[in-house]
């Protein structure tokens, strides 16, 4: 029970870093859950395109603007609203909606995406008339349109690369993006705005450096090499693009969090 409360329990709610054995449990049971997801898709002969990325997004900005609403103090904390719990609630939420899109929609031949995608965006419609009721301020704008260019930057310049290498593009370039928007919210928040990195890895590394723009060449030493496995070497096509999708929703949910966290009074 001690190891449980130490590594678990209480870094959830004290809100406080992740370590190596919750970091490596919760990647592991991540990893477990995306298998089991596919499965079921490939059971319904459920094709994997832009499309269902589309209808992911009101869902990712969902999860990420709770967590940062109870930063704020906008919304109380608890097991729910902070990782994993806010993973766990927003995918239960997600799956929930697209499936019973997916088979009224298969009813009345109509696209799953066009109904999940219009859930979720009156998800967040109502997530955030309640966060306007508090009053809420936006400050920091500097810093977040910073963010935004940063990642613009970064990700321009990958695609050129890769265009003119040929090394990847198309959905399967969609994770870059999506990483090197977190690793400019984490390089403006650490460097600029005195945050602290939770993850235990990216922590150390980025201390020992002395910058967290280190980040940028981290995300890219995983996803290059990975990216480049997943489109070579597997055959399931439809396979490799929803782990692109699962991999880009990491970096975009993970971003977006700090991103509003960072403008929100």
């Amino acid at each position: 029970m001690g190891f449980l409360n130490t590594y678990f329990i209480q870094p959830i709610y004290t809100d406080s870093s992740y370590n190596l054995v919750n970091t490596t449990v919760y990647a592991l049971i991540a990893i477990a859950a995306l298998f089991g997801i596919y499965k079921i898709l490939q059971k319904l002969n459920f094709k994997v395109d832009n499309r269902f990325f589309y209808a992911l997004l009101p869902f990712i900005v969902f999860g990420s603007s709770v967590r940062a609403l109870v930063d704020h103090e906008i919304l109380k904390s608890g097991f729910w609203f902070v990782s994993p719990g806010i993973y766990l609630l927003t995918a239960a939420i997600f799956l929930g909606i697209f499936f019973l899109s997916y088979f009224i929609g298969k009813h009345k031949g109509e696209n799953a995406w066009k109904r999940t995608l219009i859930s979720g965006i009156l998800l967040d419609a109502i997530l955030w008339t309640y966060a306007a009721s508090k009053s809420i301020k936006f400050t920091n704008l500097i810093y977040g349109a910073g963010i935004i260019c940063l990642a613009l930057l970064a990700s321009i310049i990958l695609y050129f690369i890769f265009r003119k290498t040929k090394f990847i593009g198309g959905k399967y370039f969609l994770p870059f993006p999506a990483h090197m928007f977190d690793a400019s919210a984490t390089f403006i928040a650490v460097d600029f705005l005195g945050a602290i990195e939770k993850h235990p890895l990216p922590n150390m590394i980025s201390s020992f450096v002395g910058t967290a723009a280190i980040m940028y060449a981290l995300k890219l030493i995983v996803l290059i090499p990975l990216m480049y496995l997943l489109n070579k070497e597997f055959k399931d096509k439809n396979f490799v693009a929803y782990l692109a999708i699962a991999i880009a929703v990491l970096g975009l949910a993970e971003g977006l969090r700090d991103l509003l966290t960072i403008i929100i009074v």
